[in-house]
């Protein structure tokens, strides 16, 4: 865990931490945009024995403390309370959605657990649904400074293959756990692993695949078409030279990255180099795909201040369409 953790976790809390299955974290503020995340998050992990863990986030006591409420009693039945916690009606959707898409069944086995924290009556509190293969689906209320803190503590803590956060415009009227754009992009910044910020998200029209002469790019690459082979979304490699006489290693790094990927089995589906500001190419070739995907350099120091002025920073900032960072 970061130094953002406030809270110790409980041991039969790790267990979920070590299953090995291919697993997501769907964070949910209430927003279409993050039920439209959590529907993409189904198309990944369907036929993959995937764990999913739904996660909402309020900052800590929100007034409950003075509200008169009494969270002592019956915890086990939290998604059964009259009480409109905040963040239960938003897992509660997201609940529903699952069983309706068929990959909750309402036979799997239910778990309760809790955690206190200092300063909140309610504490961290979550529901594991697990099936007889072993699959588990976790619904998740936790407590925190703010939203930014307890995604980037859970996503440490997790150690999720994707996570998917929501960048809606919906507004924070959305509820006090609402995903406000810049945390979105915080996100994607701060966390070592694999992002994906979620706007306006279309399924099924691929995933373009922005690609540079180097290491991380080709891993980046690779690392999403493993991703895309598992909702069936097809991978188009996309490559940006400044000048002509950068052309050659644009096409250079679509070639390398088109071999990496076809190591792992999976076929390219199209593949195009053009000349240009790598940003607005990217943004604009971007809009007719469901997922743009970049590459984040990494270094040992200055890691913020170095994404920041990159190109994968500067393209999630201004994509009309949902951006991945993969790592």
């Amino acid at each position: 865990m970061t130094e953002r953790a406030l809270k110790s976790r409980s041991d039969d809390d790790t267990e979920l931490v070590e299953d090995r299955h291919f697993s997501i974290l769907v964070c949910i503020d209430g927003s279409d945009e993050s039920y439209r995340a959590l529907r993409y998050a189904v198309r990944i992990g369907s036929g993959t024995d995937a764990d999913l863990t739904l996660l909402y986030v309020r900052p800590i006591d929100q007034g409950l403390r003075t509200g008169g409420l009494q969270f002592s009693v019956a915890r086990e039945n939290l998604l059964d309370w009259g009480l409109e916690l905040p963040g239960m009606k938003a897992l509660k959707k997201g609940r529903d959605m699952l069983v309706e898409l068929g990959f909750l069944a309402e036979d799997w086995e239910e778990e309760f657990k809790h955690t206190d924290v200092s300063g909140d009556p309610l504490g961290d509190n979550m529901i594991v649904y697990k099936s007889d293969r072993g699959r588990a689906i976790t619904l998740k209320l936790m407590v925190s400074p703010s939203v930014a803190h307890g995604i980037l503590d859970e996503c440490d803590y997790g150690g999720y293959d994707i996570t998917i956060v929501a960048k809606s415009t919906e507004g924070p009227s959305t509820g006090l756990g609402f995903i406000e754009p810049d945390v979105a992009e915080t996100v994607a910044i701060e966390h070592k692993g694999t992002v994906l910020v979620a706007r306006a998200l279309e399924e099924s029209h691929g995933h373009l695949v922005c690609v540079a002469d180097a290491e991380e790019s080709i891993r980046a690459a690779r690392r999403d078409a493993q991703i895309a082979s598992r909702c069936a979304c097809p991978v188009f490699l996309f490559s940006v030279a400044s000048t002509q006489a950068a052309l050659p290693e644009a096409e250079r790094a679509i070639a390398n990255a088109k071999a990496a990927i076809e190591e792992e089995g999976i076929r390219i589906s199209g593949e195009k180099a053009v000349i240009g500001d790598p940003v607005s190419s990217i943004v604009e070739e971007g809009r007719g795909y469901s997922v743009i995907v970049l590459s984040a350099a990494r270094q040992k120091s200055g890691w913020r201040r170095f994404f920041t002025t990159s190109v994968a920073y500067k393209v999630l900032e201004h994509a009309h369409n949902s951006v991945m960072i993969a790592r």
